[in-house]
């Protein structure tokens, strides 16, 4: 990849994993149990169910490292930080030798990013970068750090487990599936080693959606979206508990942009996260730059 098309190829992989987080190709995953794990295999699905529930505590804010690594099209990996305020919005820096190239910030109405080099930036309502599925943005903020969440309700809680359905996986080996495949095939028998927890109401009253998770140590594995002709999503790996709340610290995707393959991945170091964001982690309109669409963002990546 050319050194000129770094910031925005990077800022085009980043915004195609928040759109593939909702609407993208998922790919097998599976989780890194960490030492202090607790053994669930025998457990019933009501009692792992209220164990993921139990380590859902609310956070008001994060400040921490991110990487974000692609694999393909082009190898590329860029580190920075993300700022998130609980319910409000997503800010990432993204910087080379320390000097920032690129930033990203979402909120409740928009998505918004700009490449620093090159001076380009882009403005989108949410609703369109996200095909029109109505996910808030704390909804996106469980989707990132891998904790289940009702849509428009909120991370799940013991209080909201009435809200959802509990399953043996209907797919043998934990496979989550590819793009395009339906994951409920005729054939497939119940695995053992993967448990399901589905919210019985449908985004937009179409798309049903579920958490998939590792039998063995209760971890999140992925979350798959289904909108009754395909399945799409994305895997976690690497799980960390800060004061009893669990999250998890990568989010994996592997799709398409038209005939562009990509496999990325976004790594937070949650043991380096502070509580603290400062003012300044918030968009401002860039002076001077030309405003393009995210199909330009798209042609980055082809490149």
């Amino acid at each position: 990849m050319r050194t000129q098309h770094l910031p925005l190829s990077a800022l085009a992989t980043v915004i195609v994993i928040f759109i593939a987080m909702a609407m993208s190709g998922c790919r097998s995953s599976k989780t890194v149990a960490d030492a202090d794990s607790l053994d669930t295999t025998d457990m019933t699905l009501s009692e792992r169910a209220r164990i993921v529930a139990s380590a859902n505590q609310p956070w008001t804010q994060l400040n921490m490292p991110v990487k974000v690594s692609v694999r393909s099209p082009q190898k590329l990996s860029l580190s920075g930080r993300i700022y998130m305020r609980r319910d409000r919005d997503i800010y990432i820096t993204l910087r080379v030798l320390g000097m920032e190239v690129a930033n990203m910030y979402v909120n409740s109405d928009s998505v918004y990013a700009a490449d620093k080099v090159h001076k380009y930036y882009i403005a989108e309502p949410i609703k369109s970068v996200f095909s029109g599925a109505s996910l808030t943005i704390g909804d996106i903020q469980d989707a990132l750090l891998g904790r289940p969440f009702i849509n428009n309700q909120g991370t799940i809680t013991a209080d909201l487990l009435d809200m959802v359905t509990l399953s043996d996986m209907r797919q043998a080996g934990c496979d989550h599936g590819t793009s395009g495949s339906r994951a409920d095939d005729a054939g497939a028998i119940a695995d053992a080693n993967c448990w399901v927890m589905a919210p019985r109401t449908k985004i937009n009253g179409k798309i049903a959606y579920q958490f998939i998770f590792d039998k063995a140590d209760n971890n999140l594995s992925a979350l798959t979206f289904d909108t009754g002709r395909t399945t799409y999503g994305c895997t976690y790996t690497a799980p960390v508990d800060i004061d009893g709340s669990r999250f998890m610290q990568s989010i994996a995707i592997a799709t398409k942009v038209g005939t562009t393959a990509i496999d990325a991945s976004l790594t937070f170091d949650i043991g380096k996260a502070k509580s603290e964001v400062p003012a300044n982690a918030r968009w401002r309109q860039p002076s001077g730059y030309k405003r393009i669409n995210p199909r330009a963002l798209a042609r980055a990546l082809a490149e």
